[in-house]
C-alpha cells in the first residue's frame, strides 16, 4: 500500500499491502492469503531530534501507529489502526474493512502528530 509518510517517522514493520482478502476453499472463514491479514501489519514510530540527529525515543516517550487485522486471518475481520503511547495506552483508534479508509486516516494522523 503506497503511503505518504512525512519526515520524522520510522517504519519499523510493514506488511500492509494493496490486496483483497481471498476466502480459502477449505474454510468458511479462513483467508487464503492470510499473511496480509494478521494482527501485525504495520508499525510506525514518531522520531525525535537530538543534536541534529533523528532517533527513535525510548519506550516511555514513544508515539506509535499500529495496524492489524482482527480477528487474525478471518474473512469477517477488519483493519484496526491505533495510535498509542509507549505503554500501549490508546490515544485513538479506528476500525474498517476498507484499506483505503485506513490509509487516509493514518496519513491524517501522521500529519496531526507532527504538530504536537
Amino acid at each position: 500500500m503506497q503511503l505518504k509518510i512525512p519526515a520524522g517517522y520510522a517504519v519499523t514493520y510493514n506488511k500492509f499491502y494493496d490486496v483483497d482478502p481471498v476466502l480459502s476453499a477449505d474454510s468458511d472463514y479462513f483467508i487464503e492469503n492470510w499473511g496480509f491479514f494478521t494482527e501485525d501489519l504495520l508499525q510506525i514510530v514518531k522520531m525525535k531530534i537530538n543534536n541534529g540527529k533523528w532517533f527513535i525515543p525510548e519506550r516511555e516517550d514513544t508515539i506509535l501507529f499500529d495496524l492489524g487485522w482482527y480477528p487474525d486471518s478471518d474473512i469477517n475481520g477488519h483493519y484496526r489502526l491505533e495510535l498509542v503511547d509507549g505503554d500501549w495506552n490508546e490515544i485513538k483508534s479506528i476500525s474498517s474493512k476498507d484499506r483505503f479508509v485506513i490509509k487516509e486516516q493514518l496519513e491524517e494522523w501522521l500529519e496531526e502528530q507532527l504538530r504536537v
